[in-house]
């Protein structure tokens, strides 16, 4: 049972297409520290402290500075099928609970997954995040390529 097992369960509102990111080119500018991924939580009203950002396919979301999740707290990601095809990011079992917290009180709002700081997908959540998170791959998602350079950030950050 898929919700028995934790899997993220979204109304995908937005599709987010465009750009390719995922994939640091040399003239690319990345921040030092920027973690590969992250989920943060978002809004299209003004909250204090929220930076604007823009999305995949226009306009901007106020998205909060503290990220929800970042590959550090991730344990295993695989793709896998939820829906289609997804990346399936398994939540390491001390950030779960925060992570279910902070997330059952930003329901029906907006999330945003980023790659190297670019807002490359959102989605409203639909239940509480735990202890897994799936991220859609494809026209409705993020591309192969970031999917796959996701998961070199969870081996990466698992060293």
């Amino acid at each position: 049972m898929k919700s028995r097992m934790g899997l993220l369960s979204l109304v995908w509102c937005a599709v987010l297409c465009g750009c390719q990111t995922g994939q640091r080119s040399s003239s690319e500018s990345v921040p030092e520290g920027t973690p590969a991924f992250e989920l943060r939580l978002a809004s299209a009203q003004a909250m204090a402290g929220w930076k604007e950002m823009p999305v995949r396919g226009g306009g901007t979301l106020l998205v909060c500075p503290q990220p929800l999740l970042t590959p550090s707290q991730i344990s295993k990601a695989a793709f896998g099928k939820n829906d289609g095809d997804s990346l399936i990011l398994n939540v390491r079992e001390g950030s779960r609970g925060t992570l279910q917290a902070i997330s059952g009180e930003h329901m029906k709002k907006p999330i945003v997954f980023l790659i190297d700081g670019q807002a490359v997908y959102m989605a409203v959540l639909g239940m509480p995040l735990s202890r897994q998170v799936s991220i859609r791959v494809g026209p409705d998602g993020i591309t192969e390529a970031e999917a796959k350079y996701c998961l070199q950030a969870v081996k990466d950050a698992g060293r």
